[in-house]
């Protein structure tokens, strides 16, 4: 396997922009990435009619549909009624016999004079006979109409980062070579020549460099209102140094201040290197150390209702404080990396996807998945097949896929020719060492399954080249195989016989404390040993459906091959999953 080592990923290019917006250069260790899919595109609406007459006695049935058909999955059922019509007609024949019976008698008399008498009788019968005749005629009319529902690709997808923030009003400065707020209405100012950095934590765009020796920050000047209300506040960091003092050292990530009396601050920081929120007099703190020179999350909520503060580290929750008071601050000056005196508390390091989000304080659950959820694909339209329905917005591409028959949650992806794949890149935290990883996925082969096929192959670079390894596929006896790599090969753990045409469930997680654990169907199958996960140091590529270039890289058994069948719901995220989150995915 070639092995392009790096201990810890550091961008190696960094360009002074004093008007920003302009554009940056790449940075140098990167090969040219396919560009992610992620314009959105408008609906054109296309009316379709389909009229259906059927005349049946002077009856008239006329059908008409209309549907928006453009950028967008489409369920198609049809209906089909049936007209029974019976006509009876009915012969009736009489036939009329008559017989005529005449008997004669003769009476002789003799005396002396003679007598004869004669009598004549005639009797008359009828008989009639009456046939009746029925014939019945049967005619049946068929009439089929096929109704179109519409599903809108945007309904498959559910992003905490959405503009309104669930609830509230939503800030969130992606620093993507601007200091201005996402939605145009907090925009920033930056001081002191700050710098950017490519690729910010979610592998694309870029991330702000604050320098303590250089006094950098950047000022807010529309006022966000926290008076008496619930309240987020997360980012993620990459800490260059952690600092510590007596009584203390503070590192400010975001900063409203008005006085100092109780209740009129509104700070999320690093003091002495833990995650500290603070209202002033009110505050909430940690017991976690974040680390230099690693991408870790951060968050404070305030719930309003319940008046409790909560400080979370990577999407757990740190700290708790009950029976907070409500920030009161009604006016401030509002900074990023430093005290509002621009004189102390500057940050040294790099931010990325700082959101600030006023009336609504978001729950655990919310949090943990802006944190570790790195992407999600449902898979349910082709027409925004790359879109990335969690938080980070990393979008893929498609080449080759087609609509499949039916996904196990809504729709999926039909992979059916050599060619076909989905490839996601700039995935930041599956190239460290320091993170553990989950994957989840459901799958349903359409052929043999001994002829093997790699299913999710991870690399360095878009053709499946540099540092890589085929992490799940299928062996020549048709056996799924999860792996991961030690540093001095494949750690891997076997699964069952996968079934042609029946819809499974696959979960692989690692940590450095579990090893690999293999889950099918919702339960826990197979787990190796504890082991070290030695990855490349640097953002990597994840690829569906085959290996691309990457035949030749770590297996572990899996034939390599393009795989056949559908998947649907994949899952990327940047923790161990627990069975409860396991059993969750397994059972929508």
């Amino acid at each position: 396997m070639k092995h392009n080592q790096r201990s810890v990923w550091e961008p190696t290019q960094i360009q002074v922009e004093k008007n920003l917006g302009k554009e940056q250069a790449q940075p140098a260790y990167r090969s040219t990435l396919v560009s992610n899919v992620q314009n959105a595109l408008w609906l054109k609406p296309v009316i379709t009619g389909l009229v259906i007459g059927v005349l049946t006695g002077g009856l008239v049935l006329a059908t008409v549909t209309a549907s928006y058909l453009a950028n967008s999955a489409s369920i198609s059922t049809t209906v089909t009624t049936s007209t029974t019509t019976t006509a009876t007609t009915t012969t009736t024949s009489t036939t009329t016999t008559t017989s005529t019976s005449t008997t004669s008698t003769t009476t002789s008399t003799t005396s002396t004079s003679t007598t004869s008498t004669s009598t004549s009788t005639t009797s008359t019968s009828t008989t009639s006979t009456t046939s009746t005749t029925s014939t019945t005629t049967t005619a049946t009319t068929s009439t089929t109409t096929t109704t179109t529902t519409t599903l809108l690709c945007s309904a498959s997808a559910t992003s905490t980062h959405a503009p309104g923030g669930q609830g509230g009003e939503s800030v969130l400065y992606t620093f993507d070579n601007t200091p201005n707020d996402y939605y145009g209405n907090y925009n920033a100012v930056a001081f002191n020549n700050p710098q950017y950095v490519s690729p910010g934590y979610n592998g694309r765009g870029y991330a702000i460099q604050l320098l303590s020796t250089s006094s950098q920050y950047l000022t807010i000047a529309n006022y966000m209102n926290f008076y008496q209300t619930s309240l987020t506040v997360e980012a993620w960091i990459y800490p260059l140094a952690v600092y510590t003092g007596t009584p203390y050292s503070d590192m400010i990530i975001y900063a409203q201040t008005n006085s100092s009396t109780s209740n009129q601050y509104m700070w999320m920081m690093l003091r002495n290197g833990k995650n500290y929120g603070a209202f002033f007099a009110n505050d909430v703190t940690g017991p976690t150390m974040f680390q230099p020179n690693q991408w870790q999350h951060m968050a404070f909520t305030y719930d309003y209702v319940a008046a409790t503060q909560v400080v979370y580290v990577n999407g757990v929750a740190d700290a708790t404080h009950t029976n907070s008071s409500p920030c009161l601050i009604t006016a401030g000056i509002q900074t990023i990396g430093a005290y509002s005196s621009f004189t102390s508390g500057f940050f040294d390091g790099y931010i990325d996807q700082l959101e600030i989000l006023f009336r609504q304080a978001k729950t655990a659950a919310e949090v943990l998945d802006d944190a570790t959820l790195v992407g999600y694909y449902s898979m349910d339209c082709l027409s925004y097949s790359s879109w990335d329905s969690g938080p980070n917005q990393i979008n893929g591409i498609t080449f080759g896929l087609s609509s499949g028959d039916g996904g196990r949650v809504g729709q999926s992806y039909l992979f059916n020719t050599s060619s076909s794949y989905f490839q996601i890149t700039g995935l930041v935290l599956i190239g460290q060492s320091y993170n553990p990883f989950s994957f989840a996925m459901w799958l349903r082969p359409i052929i043999s399954v001994t002829n093997g096929g790699t299913i999710l192959h991870i690399s360095q670079y878009p053709d499946g080249t540099g540092w890589c390894v085929q992490f799940i596929g299928l062996n020549s006896l048709g056996q799924i195989l999860v792996n991961g790599y030690s540093g001095t090969g494949v750690v891997q753990v076997t699964g069952p016989v996968l079934i042609v045409d029946q819809w499974i469930h696959i979960v692989e997680t690692f940590s450095q404390v579990n090893g690999i654990c293999l889950y099918i169907n919702g339960v826990l199958y197979g787990q190796s040993s504890a082991f070290t996960y030695s990855p490349s140091g640097v953002p990597m590529i994840a690829t569906l459906g085959q290996p691309l270039n990457g035949s030749y890289c770590a297996h572990g058994g899996i034939q390599p091959g393009f795989y056949q069948g559908h998947i649907d719901e994949f899952r990327i995220y940047s923790r161990e999953l627990s069975q409860a989150d396991v059993t969750t995915l397994a059972n929508p």
